[in-house]
């Protein structure tokens, strides 16, 4: 974390989770800067034990609505390897439709968008 200069760069970046009743942690959500792909990504991980209960989608939904109304951005992409169903899933029920296949460092990902 003291490595991490997301928030003084750009004023955004990925946030822990923690459950509203226990103060447990969950994992982590929230947005990135990718300067060499000139675009800001949702991301998201949970521990498995917390998989399946909506937390993935409630929080990305949040980093979405912060994304749109207060950090004025035109375009959020998620970045997932095919095989993650379940993260698929998420980006779709928060309103991200598929963009394009992408070759990185010889792993396949699929891109996923919304706009403003």
């Amino acid at each position: 974390m003291n490595n991490y200069d997301h928030y003084e760069k750009y004023g955004f970046g990925r946030w822990s989770v923690l459950h509203k009743e226990t103060q447990e942690y969950l994992g982590w959500c929230g947005l990135k800067y990718d300067e060499a792909l000139d675009e800001v990504d949702l991301g998201f991980r949970f521990y498995q034990k917390h998989w399946r209960k909506g937390f993935a989608t409630e929080a990305a939904k949040k980093c979405i609505e912060i994304g749109f109304a207060q950090l004025r951005l035109k375009k959020i992409v998620g970045r997932v390897m095919p095989e993650n169903r379940a993260s698929i899933k998420v980006l779709e029920k928060v309103g991200m439709s598929f963009v394009e296949r992408r070759i990185v460092n010889d792993q396949e990902w699929f891109v996923y968008a919304i706009s403003s």
